[in-house]
């Protein structure tokens, strides 16, 4: 039986940083630090964003798409040549391993960690139309495993708290699947739709499941996120001072907060005018919690670069 709506509660969203990223995204929260990190990809900028206002950009290299925790104090990135490990302070980020090989017209895009310390990544055709795109696992000795192929737009995905179903987005196609999933061998089964977005409520992008299995995604053109229930129904919706609206997860003491990244990319002078917090970092209290991040397990022989130094 689907939940009802939590009509009673009243969700307020508040801009944390008016940070006016052109491609904000894939935001993480490192509880050691009460830290949020998070990627502005077409400046190749890693940024990180703490309550009592401190705030850090990186200039890091190029083609950066994604940020993951690690069980080190090093952050772990994904770019268009693939895993990059850049260190906390200053240290020249090196390339570990390739993601993709021979489909040159694609890079890197959301990805995840999963409950065993796997790195997940997804690959999109860079001018969106070829459905080129692709689902990556990397395992910890560096294994890259092509999970699902013929993807548009991959974007957001997570698992269930039990772990035994994948939601994965294809921005492209605007649906969000649901596929069983089998955490020790870390492959999937037959997808279902879990839930498909009309044009008029903007694309499915970012994606990430609370601590009661609901999964919230973020809509690119669409001024929203959403709250669906674990069968697909939505529970309710959260409205956004920005029109692109691109990814979010839950942060803060209590993981109670919810942090939500945007993009200004693409609009128009007169859409900025309508919507000058675009690009903006914001948060707000939904009044459910997320879980606690997933750390990527760095096996000893993953730590030496395998295509250099990054320039």
């Amino acid at each position: 039986m689907s939940a009802k709506p939590l009509r009673h509660y009243q969700t307020t969203v508040r801009c944390a940083w008016g940070a006016q990223t052109l491609l904000g995204e894939g935001p993480v929260w490192d509880p050691r630090s009460q830290t949020l990190h998070f990627v502005n990809i077409k400046a190749n900028d890693l940024l990180s964003f703490r309550e009592k206002g401190r705030c850090r950009v990186r200039s890091v290299f190029g083609g950066l798409s994604a940020v993951f925790l690690t069980d080190t104090p090093r952050l772990l990135c994904a770019t268009t040549r693939g895993l990059v490990l850049a260190e906390y302070r200053g240290a020249c980020p090196r390339v570990l391993t390739p993601i993709e090989v021979g489909r040159p017209g694609n890079r890197t895009n959301d990805g995840k960690i999963d409950p065993l310390g796997r790195v997940w990544i997804g690959t999109m055709d860079d001018t969106e139309k070829a459905l080129t795109g692709a689902l990556y696992r990397v395992d910890h000795d560096t294994a890259v495993t092509r999970v699902l192929d013929g993807i548009g737009v991959s974007n957001g995905l997570d698992w269930s708290p039990d772990g035994t179903v994948l939601y994965y987005t294809d921005s492209k196609r605007r649906v969000i699947w649901r596929f069983p999933f089998d955490m020790e061998a870390g492959t999937v089964g037959r997808p279902e739709v879990f839930a498909t977005v009309p044009k008029e409520h903007g694309c499915p992008d970012g994606l990430t499941v609370d601590a009661e299995g609901f999964v919230w995604s973020a809509h690119w053109d669409g001024w929203r996120i959403t709250r669906y229930d674990p069968e697909g129904t939505v529970e309710r919706v959260v409205w956004l001072p920005v029109p692109r609206v691109t990814s979010l997860c839950f942060g803060g003491r209590r993981l109670d907060t919810l942090y939500i990244t945007s993009a200004r990319i693409g609009l128009s002078t007169d859409e900025l005018l309508e919507a000058p917090l675009s690009g903006a970092l914001f948060s707000c209290q939904p009044g459910v919690v997320g879980r606690p991040p997933n750390y990527a397990r760095l096996n000893p022989l993953m730590t030496r670069p395998v295509a250099g130094v990054l320039s």
